[in-house]
């Protein structure tokens, strides 16, 4: 069969560009698809297309079968306009995702479902898209439950990428390659945060990937794609300290540089900050996510808190808790980004001054404000939408710069977002460009892109006064779209 995996963009008409102000939807390619393709048979023609950096599908080109990913809920609308496209040119598609896994019966509107952890009925869906008999639902509870990590196979995944012809620009055609390679060291999560996906995948199933296969696996990404780093992907990485060590080992080894996600708790104990610098990491990213505890043990429903008895140096001052986290890295001279959480029923744009002074004081090399998203499925979602908070259901404004949840605090929603726009832009001052490229991050690639968003919120701003003053298009280069 000739089969194309599709990594849907967002439908973009949204208050706030997901170029400008970050977002879900992340440039490199699809970990979930990369691992159907691992998994898929020689004898069969995988194709790759990623509309996220401008590769473009012909609905007229004679697929056997189309897998469309929805790991973000933003993804979700394009996935069905891609599945109906295809359908009306007779090729039957398969979605999955996140989204998919958590609403079936509004993505079984537009093609086949496969709900939750893919691995043990992929080869099934295969086999049944061979003999035109695709079932409507696959649900990952109707097969043997998925016991190991997955895998790369990145010869398979190099081939997919050679194998699609699709139409992209030459600027999209450097991002292509200038994208950070995803790579694993383990999968699933063993706790049950209210706000995220992971616990209604996984029900608290990990999985950590043997390190010699990691090693492996990096020489083999090393050979193919010689990517200019590398960024983990794992959902809880670090949990189990001595595997993660052995990991990192293989890392130092390689001698190549990658960015990671971490919480602050895990920063905190040991000596992982150093062991991350030592290996290669070039940012370690770190979910702080809020300066309220009752946000963070309420709202957010934190299974393990990041405040955690005997962990923090004041248990009753949550910033000395996370300066702990971030001392850490500035002692090991690990550059590091700082990602916040603002819930409008619980937060005021108070707080999110305070987080954006706080960061300020910190060192990190990049601030993300970002609002609280209720993703369909999660314990968040249902909670919100009982009490009446949910603004819009329409899935395509499901990015974290767009106000979701109703704000509590008597204010409008247009009123709160604005402020959110406004204090994002705080962290930015062009003014601090010359320090940060005269900082720990100096020559590190994570520098760009704080560059690139105090230029960009600009322009966004810019656009938003020319088209508020001249209500006709103007031809004003180098806008954001």
């Amino acid at each position: 069969m000739r089969i194309l995996f599709v990594n849907p963009n967002e439908i973009r008409h949204i208050e706030y560009s997901d170029y400008a102000m970050g977002g879900y939807i992340r440039p490199y390619f699809s970990p979930a698809l990369g691992m159907l393709i691992s998994m898929t048979p020689e004898h069969h023609i995988a194709e790759y297309i990623d509309e996220i950096i401008g590769e473009q599908i012909d609905f007229r080109k004679r697929y056997d079968l189309v897998a469309i990913t929805t790991t973000w809920t933003i993804q979700a609308q394009r996935a069905y306009q891609i599945a109906d496209g295809f359908a009306k040119h007779g090729v039957p598609c398969i979605i999955g995702g996140n989204h998919a896994s958590l609403c079936i019966e509004e993505a079984s509107r537009y093609g086949s479902v496969a709900s939750g952890m893919a691995e043990n009925m992929w080869l099934q869906i295969l086999d049944d898209a061979e003999r035109r008999s695709l079932r409507p639902i696959y649900n990952a509870a109707d097969f043997p439950d998925v016991v190991g990590c997955a895998w790369f196979d990145y010869r398979k995944i190099k081939r997919a990428l050679d194998n699609t012809s699709a139409s992209i620009d030459p600027i999209n055609g450097l991002s292509r390659n200038m994208r950070p390679f995803p790579i694993l060291t383990s999968r699933g999560c063993p706790h049950t945060c209210k706000m995220c996906v992971t616990p209604e995948i996984y029900h608290k199933k990990y999985f950590a990937i043997d390190p010699l296969l990691l090693e492996e696996q990096l020489a083999e990404a090393e050979k193919l794609f010689k990517p200019f780093m590398y960024m983990f992907i794992d959902e809880y990485f670090g949990h189990d300290p001595r595997h993660t060590s052995a990991c990192l080992e293989k890392f130092r080894n390689a001698g190549v540089k990658y960015g990671v996600q971490v919480t602050p708790n895990l920063l905190c104990e040991g000596d992982l900050a150093r062991e991350l610098a030592d290996s290669g990491c070039v940012v370690a990213s770190i979910g702080l996510e809020s300066l309220n505890t009752e946000v963070l043990e309420e709202d957010f429903g934190k299974g393990e808190p990041s405040v955690r008895e005997g962990m923090e140096l004041n248990d009753r001052n949550i910033e000395a808790t996370y300066m702990a986290a971030i001392g850490k890295c500035q002692e090991a001279k690990l550059p590091f980004m700082l990602f916040w959480l603002i819930n409008p029923v619980r937060n005021s744009i108070e707080d999110m001054e305070r987080i954006v002074e706080f960061s300020k004081r910190s060192g990190a090399v990049l601030s993300s404000l970002n609002f609280a998203v209720p993703l369909p499925g999660t314990k968040f979602f249902k909670e919100q939408q009982q009490k009446g908070n949910i603004l819009s259901y329409d899935w395509s404004r499901y990015n974290t710069f767009n106000i979701l949840l109703k704000p509590a605090s008597g204010i409008s929603a247009e009123k709160f977002q604005k402020a959110m726009h406004d204090n994002f832009i705080k962290l930015y001052p062009i003014t601090g460009i010359p320090a940060h490229l005269m900082g720990e991050a100096s020559f590190s690639i994570e520098v760009i892109p704080y560059i690139v968003t105090s230029v960009a919120v600009r322009l966004e701003y810019l656009k938003k006064m020319v088209d508020k003053t001249f209500p006709f298009p103007l031809p004003l280069p180098f806008m954001p779209k």
